[in-house]
């Protein structure tokens, strides 16, 4: 069971470094080949995702509670699940409220 959990994470990693390296390298290539009002959407977007995650590090606390001891889970780490699930939260609520921004909005044309 242990090997299956291993090869799940293993995959969620690539799958994740695959997704921040088309990220990445897909507005650079729109950049080159002369569109320069669509890549300036996502390399905002992109900005907007690191200043939240790097606000959300900043803020989470990197306790050391008994669970966390017995899982052998250090402050570092648990500092990062930390600011992992506030940026999660944000992001979430922010898509909550343009959806429901631009609902109301469509109400008023």
């Amino acid at each position: 069971m242990d090997s299956l959990i291993d090869i799940g994470i293993i995959l969620a990693y690539v799958m994740l470094f695959v997704a921040f390296t088309s990220l990445l390298i897909f507005p650079v290539i729109s950049l080159v080949k002369g569109n320069v009002k669509n890549p300036r959407g996502t390399l905002l977007g992109v900005g907007i995702l690191v200043i939240v995650l790097i606000i959300t590090y900043i803020i989470s606390p990197a306790e050391q509670s008994a669970f966390y001891t017995k899982m052998h889970v250090s402050a570092q780490t648990s500092k990062w699940v930390g600011a992992g699930l506030l940026s999660t939260y944000i992001i979430a609520t922010g898509f909550i409220v343009i959806t429901l921004y631009t609902v109301v909005a469509r109400w008023f044309k």
